[in-house]
């Protein structure tokens, strides 16, 4: 298979360096592979603050057509790895028309909608760790997914005060584990709307206990 890791943060501090000139700083687009590119949205810099620019995840087909999938990534690696693309984005959870959101972990395999995977790959951590779902999606707080020696692995980030919760995690899965759960996900979910955004995805909120055959793919 042929892998291909790209650093949103890096593409950021890079665009965010150039606002030291106190300028309009040009939009840069990074192709990422397979079509798949990364587009950063920066604003006007100042000398003393130069503002970190949002950063887009497009798709350019051989036509040239480029068509969004999401419109700001959190800031971590993106993994393409065939035709299909998991990226960390930053999803709305207040429906107030605030700029409140989090990063959700998404699949991708154009041109179908991205699939928010976040409460399954939860669920998988808890069932392999022997943790309750509850605790788990409660103290959850990152995800940052990269490649490794031909699976997806996933590092987890808790923010919690619980001493016998730990801070850190780690999940590796099979990619065809991976498609197993888009599937799920694809079955069970509903098209839905970003709260902010307004850009169309797929996803499914699993219950505190889910039951095997609706959570497991």
């Amino acid at each position: 298979m042929n892998f291909r890791l790209s650093c949103s943060l890096s593409l950021v501090l890079a665009v965010a360096g150039l606002g030291l000139a106190g300028c309009q700083l040009p939009k840069v687009v990074a192709p990422i592979g397979s079509g798949y590119q990364e587009v950063s949205h920066p604003k006007r810099g100042f000398i003393d603050e130069p503002p970190l620019p949002r950063i887009s995840f497009e798709h350019r087909g051989a036509d040239g057509r480029v068509v969004k999938i999401w419109p700001s990534l959190y800031g971590v690696n993106t993994v393409i790895n065939g035709e299909l693309a998991i990226f960390v984005g930053d999803r709305a959870y207040r429906d107030d028309g605030t700029r409140t959101t989090r990063p959700r972990l998404f699949a991708v395999q154009f041109p179908g909608l991205p699939l928010d995977i976040t409460d399954q790959v939860l669920w998988e951590w808890a069932r392999t760790n022997g943790k309750s779902l509850g605790q788990t999606m409660d103290h959850f707080s990152l995800i940052t997914p990269k490649e490794n020696s031909g699976r997806l692995e996933l590092h987890l980030d808790f923010y919690t005060n619980d001493k016998n919760w730990p801070d850190q995690g780690e999940l590796l899965l099979e990619w065809n584990q991976v498609t197993n759960i888009m599937q799920t996900v694809k079955s069970k979910g509903l098209v839905e709307k970003d709260l902010y955004w307004h850009t169309q995805f797929i996803g499914v909120e699993l219950p505190s206990q889910p039951t095997a055959p609706f959570a497991k793919p």
